[in-house]
C-alpha cells in the first residue's frame, strides 16, 4: 500500500478506523474475532489505526492494542481524548487521559493524538499548550483536533501545529 505524510508522520494512505469494533454499526464482533480483523488489515497493508477513549468506553484501545502490540514499532496508533470538565486543569487531565490510552493501547507513545470535539467551554490554545510538550517530551508523535470549525482550527495551530484533522 502507498504511503502518505501527515506533518512529521508517515502512514499507510488508507487508515483503519476501529471504531465499529466495539460500538457504532450495529452488532459488534468479539474481542477475538477483532483483534483477527486487526491483524488481517495490518496483513493487507495497513499501518494506521485509528480508536478513541469513548469508543466502548475504553474497549476499543483495548482491542487496538492488544491486536497491535507485536507488531507496534511497524505502526502508527491515532487515538483521541474528549476533555468534558477542565476545572482540574488542561495539563493534568491531558496526561491522566493519556496515560490511561497507554495502559488500554499497552504502549509508552501515540503516533497521533486528537482533541476529540472541541465545545466552547474548552480553551483550545491551552490544550495546543499541553499537547507542544508532550510532542517535546516523545508521548506522542504529533496532534490534531476531530469534529471542530475552522476558528478553533487556526487558534490551535498557531499555538502548537496541528498533524491532522479529522472530521
Amino acid at each position: 500500500m502507498s504511503k502518505r505524510k501527515l506533518r512529521n508522520l508517515e502512514v499507510s494512505s488508507i487508515g483503519y478506523g476501529a471504531m465499529g469494533l466495539s460500538h457504532g454499526y450495529g452488532p459488534t464482533p468479539s474481542k477475538e474475532e477483532s483483534i483477527k480483523i486487526i491483524k488481517k488489515v495490518y496483513e493487507m497493508g495497513y499501518t494506521f489505526f485509528d480508536t478513541a477513549e469513548v469508543y466502548g468506553h475504553g474497549e476499543n484501545e483495548i482491542i487496538v492494542g492488544e491486536g497491535l502490540k507485536d507488531i507496534r514499532d511497524k505502526v502508527k496508533i491515532a487515538t483521541k481524548l474528549f476533555i468534558v470538565d477542565p476545572s482540574e486543569g488542561y495539563e493534568k487531565i491531558i496526561r491522566r487521559h493519556l496515560d490511561e490510552s497507554f495502559k488500554r493501547l499497552q504502549t509508552n507513545y501515540v503516533d497521533l493524538y486528537y482533541l476529540h470535539r472541541c465545545p466552547k467551554t474548552i480553551n483550545v490554545e491551552e490544550v495546543a499548550k499541553v499537547m507542544g510538550k508532550l510532542i517535546a517530551e516523545k508521548k506522542i508523535g504529533g496532534w490534531g483536533l476531530s469534529q471542530v470549525d475552522s476558528e478553533t482550527i487556526r487558534k490551535a495551530h498557531a499555538i502548537t501545529p496541528l498533524t491532522a484533522i479529522q472530521s
